[in-house]
């Protein structure tokens, strides 16, 4: 078997407790390196590198003034020089065997949540890339997936500017094909491969408050 990753040959040593596991999709040294955090200080509660002499989160400060609240905001990864060419590689040059290697940082289970929401593409993005990059992680981990939300967004986050992420009108819409389904109470986590000023993830969490669940939670693969 080979690292996902840097594509070398995985040669663990083997004893009592691995003998009969499955190693993991990564070598020691990719997953060292995809694992670390950039230097500096972080926004305890989205994890954003803070200014020097910041003293509260600029993005949550405005997300705050915007959006009902969401609750726990998790960010698996930092979004490093590693994870930014694994993040490439997966979602632009379609090496879709990446998504092993994110579900590997996965550390929820499908007994923590009712819902798991992964954040739509458009079907035109959904045509030209040939996978929702959300939806194959969640595949690899084993967790069910809810298709609450739609959207007809065409314009990638990345391609706009911070302004223009921020002023943005709601992309999302609640699909149609759950409306018997009791959402009310039950706990929601949304998923979405990267966090950066929070508007995404907020915009999908506002259309699915509506239905008054009694947790709702964000995951996001890496913050940026």
């Amino acid at each position: 078997m080979r690292c996902l990753y840097c594509h070398r040959r995985l040669e663990p040593e083997l004893d009592l407790l691995n003998l009969f596991t499955r190693p993991g999709p990564l070598c020691s040294e990719c997953e060292i390196r995809l694992k670390e955090w950039r230097k500096g200080g972080r926004c305890g509660r989205c994890r954003r590198l803070m200014g020097e002499g910041e003293a509260e989160c600029r993005d949550c400060i405005y997300l705050k003034s915007r959006f009902p609240p969401v609750g726990k905001i998790m960010c698996m990864l930092d979004y490093n020089e590693e994870v930014k060419m694994l993040m490439h590689r997966y979602k632009f040059v379609r090496d879709i065997a990446l998504a092993e290697v994110l579900s590997y940082f996965i550390t929820v289970g499908r007994r923590d949540y009712d819902h798991f929401v992964p954040i739509p593409v458009s079907p035109g993005r959904f045509r030209d890339r040939g996978f929702n990059q959300i939806t194959e992680v969640l595949k690899r981990a084993g967790l069910p997936q809810s298709n609450l939300l739609e959207t007809g967004k065409v314009k990638l986050q990345s391609e706009l500017s911070r302004h223009e992420r921020m002023s943005s009108a709601n992309p999302f819409t609640f699909n149609e094909e759950y409306r018997d389904v009791r959402l009310r109470d039950t706990r929601i986590l949304i998923v979405d491969d990267i966090y950066t000023t929070g508007i995404t993830v907020h915009h999908a969490a506002e259309v699915l408050l509506h239905h008054e669940p009694a947790a709702l939670d964000v995951l996001t693969f890496s913050k940026a």
